[in-house]
């Protein structure tokens, strides 16, 4: 059975002698505006430097609210599942705002 797929895959690739023709084209795309803005508060700047260029704002505050440890392990997995380039030095400032937007959140949609 392997000797016989063996000799079609052969013979199918006999069948090629030469690359496909590849023609590129330039595109570009426009992504959409997203009106938020991240809440000044303290550890906003290491989320804007280490977040934002994969995450919008808007994705950011939207987010279930969840405790410090799981933030922690949020970021964590950002880093060694998606080699997400976060400064380890900014780790703790990014969880420390997550959980206080999401704080102040909880704040203002009380009754």
């Amino acid at each position: 059975m392997r000797a016989l797929l063996l000799l079609i895959a052969l013979g199918l690739l006999a069948g090629c002698d030469r690359a496909p023709e590849v023609t590129f084209a330039d595109s570009s795309i426009t992504l959409p505006d997203d009106p938020m803005d991240l809440p000044d508060l303290p550890g906003r700047d290491a989320v804007i430097a280490n977040c934002t260029a994969c995450h919008s704002p808007s994705t950011m505050l939207q987010q279930p609210k969840v405790n410090r440890e799981k933030w922690e392990s949020q970021v964590k997995k950002m880093v060694e599942i998606y080699k997400a380039p976060i400064d380890p030095q900014a780790v703790p400032a990014i969880v420390d705002y997550m959980v206080a937007v999401q704080a102040q959140q909880a704040d203002t949609e009380a009754p």
